[in-house]
């Protein structure tokens, strides 16, 4: 770990009582984040609690949307969908009494309540909403950590557990069949046979302060392809169509359009053979960013010292103006932070990864 991080987890302060010998914990339960870039940020979680507790059995509790970046994760027993509406308190009634450790990865009262629900003896979490009350060992002090990166807050509830001098980055992991599937997807669909394929990302979840224009990704789609002689692919899910479209409408560059076409376990296989990923603050950065695909990530409102991509091979694009970052959905001055960044900066940055390409 940096030492500014280490610096930073010695001042959180615990509250409440310790599991006792690591070896009598032989079930626990995760909660995980509910999107899919917070739950990748989350995965080095995974990895400490299986230093801390070797002899123990892993399960996540996800929701449907997150549930398949977990699977085939080394070391875990068990996946479970955490449903919508009733059917999670019904679920949450059958786990119960079946785990000796459980972790509030999500900062919501919800998680913590959940956690309750189930019986189990031992519940961690960060002090936040209220939720106290419901979680047995409490980690104080999470304001502490503001500036760190979003995985070294996941990380530091471990402290309330042991010591926590080493990890392991966020790393996912695809079976040979998978990347064989990822493989054979392109195979007949490449403009340029033979050539290396690059992913553009368009949309972001949390609202357009996250979105680079449409038109500044179809202009670099075409001088990627027009220069380097890429294949091109579009990656988001439903609700990234209509940037998805409109980038299509701007380029005359040949794309292949999977958005909304995908299963979040199927994007993972297509990310798995890009040469490189544009791409805005999103879901697909992190996951591309864990599979070590290089990405060249776009941000706006967001800060990527929390929230960039954890990967050495990265090239993040940030103004960083005055008012950033305003971590806001929406603009009312024309989104300056992303308008300032060039379709000639992003070519820049994705370049060299194409270069390597004989």
């Amino acid at each position: 770990l940096p030492l500014m991080v280490e610096r930073r987890y010695r001042e959180l302060i615990r509250r409440g009582p310790l599991p006792g010998n690591p070896a009598t914990v032989w079930e626990i339960l995760v909660r995980a984040p509910n999107w899919v870039g917070d739950a990748v940020m989350s995965l080095p979680v995974l990895w400490g609690l299986r230093r801390l507790y070797p002899e123990a059995s892993l399960t996540v509790l996800a929701s449907p949307r997150v549930a398949p970046l977990f699977a085939g994760l080394p070391g875990l027993k068990e996946v479970i969908p955490y449903p919508m509406g009733w059917g999670k308190w019904r679920l949450l009634r059958s786990l119960r009494k079946r785990y000796d450790l459980a972790l509030a990865l999500p900062n919501s009262f919800e998680a913590a309540f959940g956690l309750w629900l189930t019986g189990v003896p031992y519940r961690l979490g960060y002090s936040a909403d209220g939720r106290s009350p419901f979680l047995t060992l409490v980690v104080r002090g999470r304001r502490r950590l503001e500036g760190l990166h979003q995985v070294y807050y996941y990380l530091g509830l471990l402290t309330a557990l042991g010591e926590v001098r080493e990890f392991i980055p966020p790393t996912l992991s695809l079976t040979p069949a998978e990347r064989e599937e990822g493989q054979v997807r392109f195979r007949f669909q490449a403009v340029n046979p033979g050539r290396p394929w690059v992913g553009l990302a368009p949309g972001a979840a949390y609202g357009p302060a996250k979105r680079w224009p449409p038109e500044s990704f179809a202009q670099v789609a075409y001088r990627l392809q027009k220069e380097f002689a890429v294949n091109l692919v579009l990656l988001g899910g439903p609700e990234d169509r209509e940037a998805a479209l409109a980038v299509q409408d701007h380029s005359p560059a040949q794309i292949l359009d999977l958005t909304g076409r995908t299963s979040l376990r199927q994007a993972l296989m297509v990310l798995s053979q890009l040469k490189v990923l544009i791409t805005n603050d999103s879901g697909l950065m992190h996951a591309a960013a864990a599979l070590g695909v290089p990405v060249v990530a776009i941000f706006g409102s967001t800060d990527p010292r929390t929230t960039g991509p954890f990967s050495s091979r990265a090239k993040v694009l940030y103004q960083g103006l005055p008012c950033s970052p305003c971590l806001r959905r929406t603009c009312k001055i024309g989104y300056p932070c992303l308008a300032a960044i060039t379709s000639e900066e992003v070519f820049q940055a994705a370049a060299p990864w194409l270069a390597e390409h004989p």
